[in-house]
């Protein structure tokens, strides 16, 4: 064995050699401290002395390491700022025709909102429209009011509304009808919609009778203290814009919990002007202002997509029907819908009470459009 071998196997030998002594100098140093500690806090909970460390023992008693972690509880992070995703027209002033174009259709198709369960009410071609059935946005069943603007002879989306449980008021002053009650609780009315009350003359089918949103609720008593409005579905070629924009600044869609309406960019098979898309960009702009999120948008299936001259290669859809829900209005899933009593229309007596106001106000209504056809008919 070499001398370096021999050297090792003292060095390694010596701390082997006194590791029991310096146990036998601690045992005495943990004796003296547990009588201290002993004599000190002697008839304490131990579990108390023990939490004690971290604040006083007479105030958590027993508490358990676990429990004191339950209890902490942190402030949530403040929510982000709920920002409108459209700029201002300024900021689309300075951009040019294909970018705006780009984000036009890039916003229009782009979801804002999840509706679980969409129902298909209507044909599954033009005509029909959809509606989110999910739990947190859904109409309460036999109880909900529908304003349906544009109907152009096709009852099909109306008529499922009715079977669904809604009450359903259709508007259209083009189809030469006379208002009347098309079944049960469909209630056809032959005005329109529009920015303003008044009268035009529209060069196929004559005179129209035209009234805002506002002026509806007021005639058939459906203001927002007297019943809530629970659905809009709009498609009036291109009466959406000035329409809806009145509405929503008046308030007349408060209470509105889903709002369906057509956007119209462009007649024609060519790109619609920057101005066209800045001016929808803005009604767009006000519905997510006033909380309506899109959840689903779908071309009109009539019209066709149009092929871009600025966008080369690309064809984009000129008219585009934009299904929303209002986050204002959630429904809470683990409740049952309810409504205030005042604007209640669930029980049998309410409905026939409801059903005798709309029949004189259609009664009214036959006065004016005999009215109508008198003061402008040919002499």
């Amino acid at each position: 064995m070499s001398t370096n071998s021999k050297e090792q196997k003292a060095v390694t030998f010596i701390p082997a050699m006194r590791k029991p002594k310096c146990l036998f100098l601690l045992l005495p140093c943990l004796a003296i401290g547990s009588f201290i500690l002993y004599t000190r806090y002697s008839g304490q909970n131990w579990t108390e002395l023990n939490i004690g460390i971290r604040g006083s023992a007479k105030e958590c008693g027993s508490i358990s390491r676990q429990e004191i972690r339950a209890n902490r509880t942190e402030a949530p992070p403040p929510p982000l700022p709920d920002v409108n995703p459209i700029p201002s027209d300024e900021v689309l002033d300075q951009m040019s025709h294909k970018e705006v174009q780009d984000f036009y259709h890039r916003y229009i198709n782009s979801p804002q909102a999840t509706c679980s369960s969409v129902i298909r009410m209507g044909k599954v071609t033009d005509g029909g429209w959809e509606l989110c059935d999910d739990p947190l946005y859904k109409p309460i069943k036999g109880d909900c009011l529908v304003y349906s603007y544009g109907i152009n002879f096709d009852f099909s989306y109306d008529q499922d509304m009715v079977s669904y449980g809604c009450d359903v008021h259709a508007f259209d002053p083009s189809m030469k009808t006379a208002p009347n009650v098309y079944q049960g609780n469909l209630y056809f009315h032959a005005t329109g919609v529009a920015a303003k009350n008044g009268t035009v003359n529209n060069p196929t089918t004559g005179w129209w009778q035209l009234y805002t949103i506002a002026e509806h609720r007021k005639q058939h008593h459906h203001l927002p203290n007297q019943r809530q409005l629970d659905i809009v579905k709009m498609d009036v070629e291109g009466y959406e814009h000035e329409s809806l924009m009145l509405a929503l600044d008046d308030g007349s869609l408060d209470d509105v919990r889903q709002l369906a309406f057509e956007t119209h960019v462009t007649w024609s098979a060519t790109d619609p002007s920057k101005e066209e898309y800045i001016k929808y960009l803005g009604l767009l702009r006000n519905v997510y202002d006033h909380g309506f999120r899109i959840y689903l948008t779908h071309r009109n299936y009539v019209w066709s997509a149009f092929e871009s001259v600025i966008n080369k290669g690309r064809k984009f859809t000129k008219c585009h029907e934009i299904h929303t829900v209002n986050i204002k209005l959630k429904n809470t899933p683990s409740q049952p819908q309810t409504r205030p009593e005042s604007l209640s229309f669930a029980s049998e007596a309410q409905k026939q009470k409801e059903h005798q106001l709309q029949m004189k106000v259609i009664e009214s209504e036959l006065v004016e459009y005999k009215n109508l056809g008198l003061r402008y008919s040919p002499r």
